[in-house]
């Protein structure tokens, strides 16, 4: 359930960086050993994306699908072997936009992300998440973890992806505490990074 509302959330807040100002549509993909609770994972799915917009003393997974329908929201889920026995995937549409958030979350083990976007990720949200772009040139990682180190940012895991070799790469951060919006205004400004997101994962 945590998983598919952290993921949710990634994916609105990534939106929502892009300019998407409302979302339209939900899809749920699941694995076939997670089907059998599908509802419940949209429901948790409908919470993440709802967090920003929805006071979370009001958000729970009993309301969650009928305040996101109440916003004109699309809900809907399917079953998928391609992800895996225990995979998700959460896609959300807003404007023009889509992107698809994946994850997984074995029985007796911590939920961890898998795929933001056309990135394969391996990295466990905590209490935050940063999610960057940037070059893949040498020198950006170290940059990085100089900022949120000077910034009195602990990282807890750090992974980067990329499609190509000197192309478009992808960091997911995962760090203790929060972010100030002063560290993103400052991750942006580093050579390199084309985008910063931080998300903080509320009631997950």
């Amino acid at each position: 359930m945590r998983i598919a509302r952290k993921a949710a959330a990634v994916a609105r807040a990534i939106l929502a960086d892009r300019g998407a100002r409302a979302i339209q549509r939900l899809s749920l993909r699941c694995g076939p050993d997670v089907a059998g609770a599908s509802q419940a994972l949209l429901a948790a799915a409908a919470a993440g994306v709802l967090e920003g917009a929805v006071e979370v003393e009001r958000l729970n997974m009993i309301n969650a699908r009928a305040l996101a329908e109440a916003r004109g929201i699309e809900l809907s889920c399917s079953e998928s072997a391609a992800l895996g026995p225990a995979g998700i995937q959460i896609s959300l549409t807003g404007g023009m936009q889509e992107i698809a958030v994946a994850g997984v979350a074995p029985d007796g083990s911590t939920g961890r992300l898998t795929r933001i976007g056309s990135f394969h990720v391996d990295v466990a949200p905590r209490d935050t998440l940063i999610i960057l772009t940037n070059h893949d040139v040498p020198g950006v990682i170290g940059r990085v973890g100089t900022l949120l180190g000077d910034a009195s940012v602990n990282i807890a895991e750090y992974h980067q992806a990329r499609l190509a070799q000197g192309g478009e790469a992808l960091a997911a951060i995962s760090v203790d505490g929060t972010v100030g919006a002063g560290v993103r205004e400052a991750l942006l400004k580093l050579p390199d990074v084309t985008s910063a997101t931080v998300v903080h994962f509320k009631g997950a």
